[in-house]
């Protein structure tokens, strides 16, 4: 027993001090995490999911129709590059797609996300797990189609979107050079309509919430 806790205890630092040299200047970050409410309806954004939604009464009378089917698919994978130790700049992707078929009308309407933008993050090199700061933003787009539906024609919109925000999190080895990411923080979204839009109208989500991700290290170092 005395030897076998001997060992995780050697793991473990074996570990803290490889994931510390990490960080060193000139090496490379790639990952993939969630997003402070990409949609901003939402702080559980790294998903594919799937959901399905009936409406029920016990009214007489009351037929219930087939359910509405929900398909989301959210993705934001990140690359990064330490220009000196424990400081790295980088680049988020940011990938969203909806599609919402309707039981009862017969409808679809589908949605996707396209932006990127920069990142930076400083980690602070502890003895244990590494705290760190992390600050971005993006711009993109989000395309809307609706159709199908028996009472309308089919519909495109188009709007803009930017989102900054940051917060403080903790890197915790998983391995040599693979750690799991949770961020705390606030993040800003913004949705405006492209066209017809002379007033500039535009709708903002403001989102405290947690941010999670795996990141891999590659390097020499």
């Amino acid at each position: 027993m005395k030897k076998s806790t001997l060992l995780t205890v050697v793991s473990i630092a074996i570990c803290v001090g490889s994931l510390k040299a990490q960080t060193n200047q000139g090496n490379v970050l790639v990952g993939v995490s969630s997003t402070l409410s990409l949609t901003g309806q939402s702080s559980d954004l790294m998903n594919i999911g799937y959901s399905s939604v009936k409406l029920k009464s016990d009214a007489d009378g009351f037929e219930e129709s087939d359910p509405n089917k929900v398909i989301t698919i959210n993705l934001s994978p990140r690359f990064g590059y330490f220009v000196v130790d424990n400081f790295a700049v980088g680049l988020d992707l940011n990938i969203a797609a909806l599609s919402d078929k309707s039981g009862e009308y017969g409808g679809k309407t589908t949605e996707t996300l396209l932006s990127a933008g920069p990142f930076v993050r400083y980690y602070f090199p502890t003895s244990k797990v590494l705290p760190y700061l992390e600050i971005g933003g993006s711009f993109g787009t989000i395309k809307s189609k609706i159709k199908d539906f028996d009472f309308t024609e089919d519909e495109e919109f188009k709007s803009g979107v930017m989102m900054f925000g940051g917060g403080v999190g903790l890197a915790a080895p998983l391995g040599e050079r693979v750690v799991l990411d949770v961020l705390a923080g606030y993040s800003s979204f913004t949705e405006k309509d492209k066209e017809n839009n002379d007033d500039n109208e535009r709708t903002v989500f403001n989102t405290l919430g947690l941010k999670l991700g795996l990141t891999i290290f590659l390097g020499a170092n």
